[in-house]
């Protein structure tokens, strides 16, 4: 009974300290969504905890810019047909459309990425 608990007290401090960091990068998000239509994904990182690395991919805009964006638990992926994707579909060369948010310090984290057929 005292692991039970001793567990759960864990996992509550665990679940209290990630709402406690989504609420703080939630405040300092720019409050107008932006967008690339038809970007091209350069590149894809995926998180290693081990290492301390977050999920990020590079995309292409139309006037062959690169923008990195963070792509967190909140970030939505999508096809083409709007059905939920798992992480592992965004390949470098896909064509995209992303809408992010960029916070105070200049890191643009993704709400939601598309990828187009």
């Amino acid at each position: 009974m005292k692991r039970v608990l001793l567990a759960l007290c864990i996992l509550a401090g665990s679940a209290s300290r990630v709402l406690a960091d989504d609420l703080a990068m939630a405040a300092t998000l720019s409050a107008t969504p932006q967008t690339i239509l038809g970007g091209q994904v350069k590149s894809v990182s995926w998180a290693d905890p081990l290492k301390g690395t977050e999920s990020e991919i590079a995309v292409i805009d139309t006037s062959h810019k690169i923008t990195h964006i963070l792509v967190t638990s909140t970030t939505t992926l999508w096809d083409a047909d709007a059905k939920a994707i798992m992480p592992d579909k965004i390949v470098p060369q896909s064509p995209v459309n992303v809408t992010y948010l960029t916070t105070d310090e200049g890191i643009n984290i993704g709400k939601s990425i598309q990828i187009l057929k």
